[in-house]
């Protein structure tokens, strides 16, 4: 099972939600000791981890970068890309939650 990605409301409604059934999330998150990724690099992959409003910005522009480094080996990151920016222009109550099995 990959790391699969809802976008959450206040109040923990699915608004979207990113299954990862072809493993590809990992792919996209960097290292943890990377300084580069404020935001990312504390993805849990085993775990939950929840990014707020304001963590929203930071999380993107890193998940953009994992989605422009993967596209040099997949077509599948096209669709990536498409999701990232969607999630990127969500309102101030949302919340991203990466979930690892």
């Amino acid at each position: 099972m990959g790391i699969d990605l809802r976008v959450e409301s206040e109040s923990g409604e699915v608004q979207d939600e990113i299954l990862d059934d072809n493993n590809l999330t990992e792919k996209l998150l960097p290292e943890h000791d990377d300084a580069t990724s404020p935001c990312l690099r504390y993805v849990d992959r085993d775990g939950d981890t929840v990014f707020n409003q304001l963590q929203l910005r930071s999380c993107c522009k890193s998940w953009r970068i994992g989605c422009a480094r993967l596209a040099s080996r997949s077509q599948e990151s096209r669709h990536c890309v498409a999701e990232s920016a969607q999630v990127g222009a969500e309102s101030r109550s949302t919340y991203v939650r990466f979930s690892g099995e």
